[in-house]
């Protein structure tokens, strides 16, 4: 989700460009990056981190790295999150380093629904290494970087602020099938909205590093999920389940001019048996299956590790395969998450436990 590292070079003239964010493709791995209204989803602590190796063959392509910590007071219905993030790009080491706190808080509703609010600030330094740019000024057409450039380098680095914020509607259902009833459907359909300032301020989140008008523009997500058991074994302590998922970003500066702006559709499912998952996702500019659009093939697999009641261990691999643009000349896409969860260590002492307002929260994905 990104453009070819030649955008960095053209930044250095005149033409007005505007960066876009980088895009996980185990998107539910890195919860509050996707939405903030995922902050504290579950009990007690928890801990993720995402590392993603993009086109690492195309001048060091694109590398990306995400750590969380998170936890849950149920007390309060509410969630809080610290996220440190940073994105590498090219042999110019452009980085963009964000650390943002995070809040939730939940909505009971009846029959098992909840309603999630999220917000997050983050703060946000952009950099790059001059001195390792080569401009079109310094090469020969046949002997290559011969000449020195004319180019005034520009700052080192910049800092900004920055806002986001989503919902989601989580809900553990019932589906009747005839006489069969399939339990424990688990479910979360949100929407966030990112760079709020560049969204209600047409001169925030500037991000040049030459005093230009540029700016980081604002970004939704839609995003879906389910997971369905199918069938189940030894008295329900093993499941088969299904599980689809959907994600559709929109980044520019009209959010609903389509032929403009950027846009991301990724849609597949996972197959999940006693904690190992496998799955296949489909990402293109447009809903339907085509090969005239940049577009990837997502291999997914992991499992989660349950070492007792309290603490989980999730891990997850995934590759993307390109099937046009770039191809796998660039090097292919690569990506590992991380995440354990555990007791909380935030429980009131003495007396006797105040019990959560009206039920416990929904734990709505238990793989992802």
């Amino acid at each position: 989700m990104r453009f070819i590292y030649l955008g960095l070079i053209l930044m250095c003239t005149s033409i007005t460009l505007h960066s876009q964010d980088p895009s996980f493709s185990q998107f539910y791995a890195s919860r509050i990056y996707l939405n903030p209204a995922f902050t504290g989803l579950d009990n007690g602590i928890g801990l993720s981190a995402v590392s993603r190796l993009q086109w690492l063959s195309a001048d060091k392509g694109f590398r990306t790295y995400g750590m969380t910590l998170e936890f849950r007071r149920p007390f309060i219905n509410s969630g809080f999150g610290i996220q440190l993030f940073q994105d590498e790009e090219g042999i110019g080491n452009l980085k963009n380093t964000s650390v943002g706190l995070a809040y939730s808080y939940t909505i009971p509703l009846r029959n098992h629904n909840e309603i999630k609010l999220g917000f997050q600030g983050r703060w946000i330094q952009k950099s790059v290494d001059w001195s390792k740019l080569i401009f079109s000024d310094q090469l020969d057409p046949i002997h290559g970087n011969i000449y020195s450039t004319t180019a005034i380098p520009g700052q080192e680095y910049v800092r900004h602020t920055d806002f986001d914020m989503g919902a989601i509607w989580v809900s553990n259902s019932t589906l009747r099938l005839g006489k069969r009833k399939v339990k424990n459907i688990r479910t979360n359909i949100g929407f966030s909205v990112h760079h709020l300032m560049s969204l209600f301020n047409e001169n925030g989140g500037g991000e040049s590093l030459q005093n230009l008008d540029t700016k980081v523009p604002p970004r939704i997500t839609f995003h879906a999920g389910s997971v369905i058991p199918l069938v189940y074994y030894s008295n329900k302590k093993k499941t088969i389940a299904i599980s689809p998922n959907f994600k559709y970003d929109i980044q520019g500066d009209k959010l609903f001019d389509l032929k403009q702006n950027f846009q991301v559709i990724t849609y597949g499912a996972y197959l999940i048996f006693d904690g190992i998952y496998f799955g296949t996702m489909y990402q293109n500019k447009i809903p339907i299956l085509g090969f005239k659009n940049t577009n990837a093939l997502i291999f997914a697999m992991g499992t989660q590790i349950k070492v007792n009641k309290v603490n989980q261990y999730f891990i997850g691999f995934s590759y993307d395969a390109n099937t046009s643009g770039l191809g796998t000349r660039a090097g292919g896409v690569y990506e590992v998450a991380f995440r354990w969860s555990g007791i909380s260590l935030l429980q009131p002492k003495g007396g006797k436990k105040r019990r959560p307002r009206k039920k416990k929260p929904i734990n709505c994905y238990k793989f992802f």
